[in-house]
This record gives C-alpha cells, sequence and structure tokens, in this order.
C-alpha cells in the first residue's frame, strides 16, 4: 500500500505539470521521424516563446525518411479558423541555427494545408521521403494563420543531419 502512496506522490508533480501546461496553451504540435533504426521527436512550442534546443536525426544519403506530425487543439473553446499547416525539409547552415532557412529550389519537401480546428479539433500527417545528399537540413512543422484567433503561432522542429 505504501508503494501506491509514494507512486502516487511522486507523479503528482507530473500530473499537475502536465495539467498546467495544457492550460497554458492547448494548441499541441508534434513531429517525429525515423530513419534506418533512428528515430527522434520534437514537441511543439509558441513561436513567440525562446526557442528550445532540437532535436537532431542523423540520416544515410538516399535512405527512406518517414514522417508524421500532428496539431490538435486540445481544449480551446471555439474555433482557430483558416490555420494553415506548413511543413518543409530545407537546407540550412548548420544544425540549430536560430534563423529559419527562406524556402527555395534547393527546398527538399514542402506541403501545406489549411484547416478550422475545432474543440479537440486535429490535423495530422504521415509520409515517407528519400533523405536527400548529405548536409544539414531543417524539418519544420508550423502554424500560419492562427495567431489572429490563438494569439501566436505554433511549431515543431528538428534538424536532420544528411551522411
Amino acid at each position: 500500500m505504501n508503494f501506491g502512496i509514494s507512486a502516487a506522490r511522486a507523479l503528482l508533480p507530473v500530473l499537475l505539470g502536465g495539467a498546467l501546461a495544457a492550460s497554458a496553451d492547448d494548441l499541441c504540435t508534434r513531429l517525429a521521424a525515423r530513419s534506418g533504426g533512428r528515430q527522434q521527436t520534437a514537441a511543439g512550442q509558441a513561436a513567440n516563446a525562446a526557442p528550445a534546443p532540437r532535436p537532431l536525426l542523423v540520416v544515410k544519403s538516399g535512405a527512406p525518411i518517414s514522417v508524421e506530425w500532428s496539431v490538435v487543439n486540445a481544449d480551446k473553446p471555439g474555433a482557430i479558423r483558416d490555420v494553415t499547416l506548413h511543413c518543409f525539409l530545407a537546407p540550412e547552415s548548420t544544425a540549430g541555427q536560430r534563423e529559419t532557412p527562406k524556402l527555395g529550389p534547393d527546398t527538399v519537401y514542402e506541403s501545406a494545408l489549411t484547416m478550422d480546428f475545432e474543440a479537440k479539433g486535429r490535423g495530422a500527417a504521415d509520409f515517407v521521403l528519400q533523405a536527400p545528399a548529405p548536409g544539414v537540413y531543417l524539418l519544420r512543422v508550423e502554424t500560419i494563420g492562427a495567431a489572429k484567433d490563438h494569439g501566436h503561432e505554433h511549431y515543431a522542429a528538428m534538424d536532420v543531419k544528411v551522411e
């Protein structure tokens, strides 16, 4: 019985922290990628927050990369309308660089969809792409247009090093 109480006490900060985090911002963004037995996951964050360090996925050139992303309006009352979910893989100068690379002809992958997020509404995708030539790339999913109803944008990102 003490084990159960100890376990509950140990989990209480985790449960409360999760509840506090969810109440602070309920537009949850997640990005995951895997290749060659390696996997990385990036939790989303508000675009107006200080950027967190990004995970690094190392892959072989030409290998398949499986990508999954999701954005969920976890509990926000009312709709967040006309939000574009934009995902891309683009070359960057160095892993962890602060500036988002400009998208152009060397962008490896780019997709977008626009939707309305009702409470508990979810947008998601999963796809496979071929790892490009050796270099460092930014894999990112971001909202565009959420700020008008939600107050700010969201994104999840990771660096991909292709060897």
